[in-house]
């Protein structure tokens, strides 16, 4: 499954400390007799597009290699922001004297603080067909209230599709969600969740 096209149309470098978040985990889910739930293969700090599409191939050949997802955070982070909040868990990781956790601040810190003006939520539509979520009543649904949300919102609305292994990620912009949930309480929004750019 490969997104790395529909996600480079989103993403957008507007100055030198612009950059977006990706990590390569590698899940018990698609790997049984794994250990443990999860484990992390890799990190990526986006800076570029030719950074992206340089990044592609190693990329796929790393998760296809371990079995593994490329995750991609598509609210964009902001390197001095993320660089003041890794100062301040630092000091504190320090002054609680757990220095071990000190080596993994900075991706703990870009992967929660996100600099995005025009952020994007996700619309997690699981465990479904493609041929189902096109043709269904309730996804259809789904699609108009999530289009008329973000315009009554002010925003200009977006609706992209990212595939999934067991459905579909609709990446929008912010918009009421408790006008959505109670009309669709079943269906997850997440505010600044990765989605997937690749897994094998």
């Amino acid at each position: 499954m490969d997104n790395f096209e529909n996600i480079r149309k989103m993403l957008s470098f507007p100055d030198e400390n612009a950059f977006y978040f990706l990590q390569i985990l590698k899940r018990r889910k698609d790997n049984p007799d794994l250990g443990k739930d999860m484990v992390h293969i890799a990190d990526y700090y986006i800076y570029s597009l030719d950074q992206f599409d340089e990044l592609k191939r190693k990329i796929i050949n790393q998760c296809n290699a371990e079995n593994a997802r490329a995750y991609f955070r598509l609210n964009r982070r902001d390197s001095k922001k993320v660089a003041m909040q890794v100062l301040k868990r630092t000091v504190d990781y320090i002054t609680s004297k757990n220095y071990n956790a000190v080596k993994n601040v900075f991706a703990s810190c870009t992967g929660e603080f996100h600099s995005d003006p025009d952020k994007t939520w996700i619309v997690d539509v699981d465990n479904v067909s493609l041929d189902f979520f096109n043709h269904s009543d309730k996804y259809n649904s789904v699609r108009e209230l999530v289009f008329e949300l973000q315009k009554e919102a002010g925003k200009e609305p977006m609706m992209t599709y990212i595939f999934t292994k067991g459905g579909i990620h609709i990446i929008t912009r912010p918009f009421n969600l408790n006008k959505f949930r109670e009309q669709h309480p079943d269906v997850d929004v997440h505010k600044d969740n990765p989605t997937i750019l690749y897994c094998p």
